[in-house]
């Protein structure tokens, strides 16, 4: 789990890392998540910004309250692509990114049906693979049905897991 802040410094810092790589509507929920903060803690932020004439307060026809950031212009460097996905914003203060291409499903799936878990530890989840790797050793040890559903199970989650990778981390 994250620690949440409530650092003003750390909140805007946040805020310019979102704005800056991607083209969100920023509201304080949105930066809430980000940050990660209250969502108190975000519209304070906002709110100060604002007065600074940093952001502009903007309503829709709908009444939905945003920010608008003037001359906002996203960022397309190592670190804003490697940041992009927002679980692995919320972990940036904590350890740099490697950039890395995202798996792809098929070959988590071939490499789970030829070694139970294979796909798994390709899509970045060690601890997963070797769990599958054990449970479907073991249900092929047993008997041969339980090990060949099994197996079905892994390689439906190595693909899966291909569509959800986990930030690598230096």
């Amino acid at each position: 789990m994250t620690a949440r802040t409530s650092d003003p410094a750390v909140i805007e810092h946040r805020l310019l890392d979102l704005a800056y790589t991607t083209d969100s509507v920023i509201t304080p929920s949105l930066l809430a998540y980000y940050a990660p903060c209250s969502i108190e803690d975000a519209e304070k932020v906002l709110d100060t910004l604002v007065a600074q004439d940093r952001l502009r307060l903007e309503v829709d026809d709908n009444g939905n309250i945003h920010y608008e950031m003037p001359n906002r212009v996203r960022i397309e460097s190592p670190r804003a692509a490697a940041s992009h996905a927002p679980h692995a914003l919320i972990r940036h203060a904590q350890a740099p990114l490697v950039a890395r291409a995202t798996p792809n499903a098929a070959v988590a799936g071939v490499l789970s049906l030829i070694v139970p878990g294979a796909g798994q530890l390709y899509a970045g989840h060690p601890l997963s693979a070797v769990l599958w790797f054990v449970v479907v050793s073991l249900g092929y040890l047993l008997l041969i049905v339980p090990g060949v559903v099994l197996h079905a199970l892994c390689i439906a989650q190595a693909t899966s897991a291909a569509h959800h990778p986990r930030p690598q981390y230096v």
